[in-house]
């Protein structure tokens, strides 16, 4: 057990070390791209990356949240060809529906930015499905140096061609182009990492072993893509409804505030989540609980998190219109609403890991069905009751607040599993 806690601990070293570059690139490149593009072209990327996060629920059946479950190595790597299978199959029918629905979509979302790239978003949820399975491999096998550089990869080439892309031609969409290319970059060399490591049981993966491993955890696909889409409707729909009641520039502000405040923190608290969820699975299979580690990671997430919120709590407006310029200020509003929401994601979302260790998929179903009908239901009454943005987005965030404390209890009742 000792040597199991050393191993949480550099691992957590290692995605903490990692996370904090990949965040300090974008950091240091946003008042950069705040002054190269405008609210408008934030609020067009805003919206192909919520179609993206929309799409990665569905685009590997979920299996690859099982990946970690197996004993044998061979059985999850079966799990991995059938998410990739998942993966490239989605994708074809992606290519079709874009290819000859792509204006009437464009038009859909009132978004007249975002149509020419539409053609993009098969080649990026092949991206997406590519990483999200060999992320959960990695963790599996605990290569946590693999992961952190993957993040690292991903952060400096989108940033990078971020700045290019806006010098260009093709400025309109430099941010979705930019962020493809850093998805499929770090896809690749996670991909290519672990082929180096794991070739012989890649080559191993068999038609049979993909169906048996298919139907022993059929829950995934049954249960999880319909919570996880849920969920992603739940956090994305916000940039769909905003856009359309309030027009691109407001949704860029809204998304924009989203990218600095939620993109640094939930990264943060997906590399402990990473770490966790083995530590949990291996303490909860060997001794049928897992209380002690869900406690300790519990207090950890809580003081940082405080110390982070409180301060941007207290300055947000001010820090968005230093950095950024003067009139990203109502984005930095936006953030400050947002804030205590995104204090509780930061502490909750690493620990509800739970839910896939004691296979509660069919409570987290529950819950996010509730989320979904109240952020919908803020929107709605935000708008038709005080037609105003902020009015909105109070309301989401207490909606999304009241989720996650709920969602923390019921994870650590989880915790105390056969105990």
């Amino acid at each position: 057990m000792q040597k199991i806690k050393k191993k949480l601990s550099g691992g957590v070293s290692v995605l903490m070390a990692g996370t904090l570059i990949s965040q300090l690139i974008p950091f240091l490149i946003s008042p950069i791209l705040t002054r190269i593009f405008t609210p408008q072209e934030f609020g067009a990327f805003g919206l192909y990356f919520s179609i993206t996060m929309i799409f990665s629920v569905f685009i590997t059946g979920r299996y690859e949240m099982a990946i970690m479950l197996p004993k044998d190595d061979r059985d999850s790597m079966s799990l991995v060809g059938l998410s990739l299978c998942i993966t490239f199959s989605v994708s074809a029918i992606l290519f079709v529906v874009v290819l000859f629905f792509g204006h009437e979509i464009a038009v859909l979302l009132k978004s007249s930015l975002i149509e020419r790239w539409l053609l993009l978003l098969p080649v990026t949820m092949i991206a997406i499905g590519t990483y999200q399975t060999f992320n959960y491999w990695n963790n599996r096998k605990g290569n946590y140096t693999r992961l952190s550089l993957s993040r690292v990869a991903r952060s400096a080439n989108t940033s990078g061609s971020s700045v290019l892309l806006g010098h260009s031609f093709l400025k309109s969409g430099g941010l979705i182009l930019a962020d493809s290319i850093g998805q499929v970059i770090s896809s690749a060399f996670l991909f290519l990492r672990t082929w180096k490591e794991d070739k012989l049981l890649i080559k191993q993966i068999e038609k049979n072993g993909m169906k048996e491993q298919a139907i022993r955890y059929q829950q995934f696909p049954k249960i999880n893509v319909l919570s996880g889409l849920i969920e992603k409707t739940s956090g994305q729909s916000p940039v769909f409804m905003i856009s359309s009641f309030f027009g691109e520039a407001v949704s860029g502000f809204f998304s924009f505030s989203q990218r600095i405040i939620g993109a640094p923190a939930s990264i943060i608290s997906r590399a402990v989540g990473d770490v966790f969820r083995q530590k949990a699975n291996l303490e909860y299979q060997e001794n049928g609980h897992c209380e002690a580690v869900f406690i300790k990671t519990l207090k950890q997430l809580s003081l940082l998190g405080v110390v982070l919120f409180t301060i941007f709590f207290a300055f947000a407006p001010q820090i968005f219109a230093i950095v950024f310029g003067e009139k990203w200020i109502v984005a930095g509003e936006y953030a400050q609403l947002m804030t205590p929401m995104f204090f509780l994601q930061f502490v909750v979302s690493p620990l509800s890991n739970m839910f896939l260790i004691a296979e509660k998929q069919k409570i987290d179903l529950y819950l996010q069905v509730f989320l979904l009908v109240g952020v919908l239901s803020a929107f709605l009454c935000g708008y038709n009751i005080f037609k105003e943005p902020k009015m909105c987005i109070i309301l989401f965030t207490f909606v999304y607040s009241c989720k996650y404390i709920v969602e923390l209890y019921l994870s650590y009742q989880f915790s105390k599993g056969k105990k």
